[in-house]
């Protein structure tokens, strides 16, 4: 192949590749309140009232700085009045462990993950409770849209997780019923396990939405998701899945984290774009014929 038709066969290439693309309705939600606690303590909490967004974060309860590790972009604006806003259009592309494409923003506290360091983090000696509090408003998306609360046993900076246990909100695109769902992602296995799930139906006046997984005993490593509604600051009656989660499963730490995410469809190519990939290979077969050897 002569160095004219490799430049053309290039260009084409990438012409077909801009005739497709990933589309993304943003989700949108405003988070009010995160916090952790471990061995009945509390160990961090944010309650978004500084005006300083991720990745800046409160200082620990003992004084330590404490950081956030951002996936995606949160404005610079984005935290006022005691909220933080979340937006899936500022996210970035991602995988579930079904290897299902995702689009979103996921901020996870920074702790200690030295596995010979029981003293520091969130480690498989303590009990643990993650809460995040968010205010009910419509999800909408192009595809199954959610917010969530996560605990995950990330190695290390973006490096994947083993597993994911995650209490979320979700709108399915396909019914339009909005549901809290407890999962566990197995990203070893690629598997993705819903362990509980129930109609998100608030009383009448309820403005808020409060999310809960908690490991209350030592003893195993079972989760609890829990799910409760908050009118005017005050909590109503709490509402657990009967099915726990697991983790621990090869590590003994975990990181806590929320997030919000879109679904991500691959568009089919607009007429323009069928023209422009016809024309493309319209002057690839010119170019083959211009630059074929003469036969004796």
């Amino acid at each position: 192949m002569s160095v004219r038709m490799l430049s053309c066969s290039t260009l084409l290439a990438a012409a077909a590749a801009s005739c497709w693309s990933f589309t993304s309705q943003a989700a949108t939600v405003s988070i009010d309140d995160f916090q952790i606690s471990r061995n009945g303590g509390l160990f961090f909490r944010d309650t978004f009232g500084d005006g300083l967004p991720p990745p800046s974060a409160p200082d620990f309860p003992s004084g330590t700085a404490a950081t956030y590790n951002v996936f995606g972009t949160i404005p610079a604006n984005a935290e006022s009045g005691g909220f933080l806003a979340l937006n899936s259009a500022n996210g970035d592309l991602s995988a579930n462990a079904l290897d299902q494409a995702r689009i979103g923003v996921r901020v996870r506290l920074n702790t200690n993950i030295d596995p010979l360091d029981l003293a520091a983090g969130l480690k498989s000696d303590d009990t643990l409770s993650l809460t995040g509090i968010f205010r009910l408003s419509p999800l909408t998306g192009i595809l199954n849209p959610q917010y969530a609360i996560r605990f995950a046993d990330t190695p290390g900076g973006d490096v994947g997780n083993h597993q994911l246990l995650q209490l979320q909100v979700r709108t399915d695109t396909t019914t339009g019923l909005t549901t809290v769902r407890y999962l566990l992602q197995d990203f070893d296995a690629n598997t993705i396990s819903v362990l509980g799930e129930a109609l998100v139906a608030p009383p009448a006046g309820a403005d808020e939405i409060l999310l809960n997984i908690s490991r209350p005993s030592t003893a195993n490593n079972n989760f609890v998701g829990s799910f409760a509604y908050l009118t005017g600051g005050i909590t109503g009656p709490t509402t657990a899945f009967a099915q726990t989660g697991q983790m621990f499963q090869g590590e003994n730490f975990v990181r806590a984290e929320f997030n919000i995410s879109d679904g991500v469809l691959a568009a089919v190519p607009e007429p323009e774009s069928y023209a422009m990939l016809l024309a493309g290979l319209g002057l690839l077969g010119l170019v083959a014929r211009r630059t074929k050897p003469n036969m004796i």
